[in-house]
């Protein structure tokens, strides 16, 4: 059997491509799974040419993936497969389709997977290639013969991270050279854990994973590790240093092997305060720059999305880390609620902290959160390609072309001395500090955030056009594995 799987594009315009491009790490994963069948993987974010793709392969079944932001993109791809074949087999997973599947209640898709691919991907596709019906495969939205969507059973069935196979990176091999992190390209993305613990309001991961925490052994991590290629590896874990142990162990493992390579991980404070020692080990082997979940300058605004961590904390991470030599790169919540004074506090929070890379999002009510539900009513768009973190979608106490440029100005660069302090210490270089200016002047532009603002937005509202749901789901009310599954509400 071939198959296809399809990382569509994010929408034009702004964005955090500008800072990091990572590979497709989940269609990769999902390829090892079904190492028996002919499967290529499309990224199209750096490769467009699916027409071209589906001649020269003629997949028998094509699976897309897509982030809110891809939603319309992944819905065009799908509808572009269809056209060229009904026959093909279309399926659509992810954080979006588990979240909210009924967006994918259309005509052009056969199958909307929920949660994680490896309970329930094997077995559909084992059930395609024989053509036997899909009621039995697990964790799975099909559509009928008369269009009606069926739900089928869930399975609690714990993913066992330590077996799976290694990532068939070999497939996004011809497009490595466009992956990156920051200033290291090519990068290659590793994954050593699912789920977390903590339950931020304004976070799908929790949401997704339904409360679990699942974690790779040290030695399958380091079976990994091995096999990587570039120089450079981001674990892209939401709490990589959550078990100290683990970690540890890790450490252990990787500098005994004698592996040489750059590290960079996402971790919460509490955890980098809690084990200062474990920094330290770690850059011993490598690590040199950590994404950061800052959040806020105050604790208020961590109050307020559900943040368990104080402002005190976030300091004695930065301080720990920046002992070590560690590269910070900030990530920081901006409440479209704020003040120019508010604004003022975090321009003079990161300057007082020296945090030379910073991630500024806006608070963006994620379709399948705790705040989506919270605060649904006052959104002023359901248009996804909105729902960025970088456009408000919720009203701004500003006028909102005064927001936008007090966000833009966040970006702005004012001193370049903790630029010089890390290229003088080799952590940088000169042409690292040239491409990060060109990143940040990309990002400093406010009349870019209002391109595709919901209420200043001058271009078509949908930035790429939107595929209406499908008119069966305005009347029907399909049943499946004894549950009614109900349309979309009217809106």
């Amino acid at each position: 059997m071939r198959l296809l799987l399809v990382q569509p594009d994010a929408p034009a315009g702004v964005g955090f491509r500008t800072v990091a491009l990572p590979e497709p790490l989940h269609l990769e994963m999902v390829a090892a799974m079904v190492p028996e069948h002919d499967v290529r993987i499309l990224d199209m974010r750096v490769d467009h040419r699916l027409e071209a793709v589906l001649q020269s392969f003629g997949p028998e079944i094509v699976a897309v993936t897509a982030l809110t932001p891809e939603v319309y993109a992944a819905q065009q791809v799908l509808q572009q497969v269809k056209c060229f074949s009904a026959e093909i087999f279309t399926i659509v997973g992810g954080h979006h389709a588990t979240l909210v599947p009924k967006d994918f209640f259309l005509p052009q898709v056969d199958a909307v997977a929920l949660g994680e691919a490896e309970v329930m991907f094997r077995e559909l596709v084992e059930a395609v290639t024989k053509r036997r019906g899909l009621s039995g495969v697990p964790n799975l939205i099909w559509q009928n013969g008369e269009g009606l969507f069926i739900r089928n059973a869930s399975s609690e069935r714990c993913v066992n991270l330590g077996s799976l196979p290694l990532p068939c990176r070999d497939l996004t091999e011809s497009y490595r050279n466009e992956y990156f992190f920051l200033f290291d390209k090519p990068d290659t993305s590793v994954a050593t854990s699912r789920g977390c613990p903590f339950r931020c309001k304004f976070c799908s991961v929790h949401e997704f994973y339904r409360g679990s925490i699942n974690q790779m052994t040290p030695a399958r991590v380091l079976s990994e590790i091995r096999a990587v290629s570039t120089d450079h590896i981001t674990f892209v874990d939401d709490n990589f240093l959550m078990n100290c142990r683990r970690e540890d162990t890790l450490a252990d493992l990787i500098k005994s092997e004698g592996i040489h390579k750059r590290f960079s991980m996402e971790c919460r404070a509490d955890s980098v305060v809690r084990h200062p020692e474990l920094v330290a080990k770690w850059v011993d082997i490598g690590l040199y720059a950590v994404l950061l979940g800052l959040e806020g300058g105050g604790d208020k605004m961590l109050k307020d999305v559900n943040k368990s961590c104080t402002v005190e904390t976030n300091d004695q991470a930065i301080r720990i880390l920046q002992e070590n030599g560690v590269i910070i790169w900030g990530a920081f919540i901006v409440d479209p609620d704020w003040t120019d004074e508010d604004f003022k506090l975090l321009r003079e929070y990161v300057g007082r902290r020296q945090i030379t890379h910073t991630q500024f999002t806006i608070l963006t009510p994620l379709p399948g959160t705790e705040l989506y539900r919270d605060r649904q009513e006052e959104l002023l768009t359901d248009d996804y390609g909105c729902f960025d973190t970088l456009h408000a979608v919720l009203p701004t106490r500003l006028p909102r072309e005064k927001f936008y440029q007090n966000f833009a100005d966040l970006y702005r660069q004012r001193d370049i001395g903790p630029y010089y302090e890390l290229v003088q210490a080799g952590k940088m270089t000169i042409e690292d500090c040239r491409r990060g200016k060109s990143m940040l002047d990309a990002l400093a532009t406010w009349e870019r955030y209002a391109e595709r603002d919901p209420v200043l937005g001058r271009k078509s509202r949908h930035g790429i056009d939107r595929l209406p749901c499908s008119p069966l789901l305005e009347t029907s009310y399909p049943t499946g594995a004894g549950r009614n599954l109900r349309p979309p509400a009217p809106r």
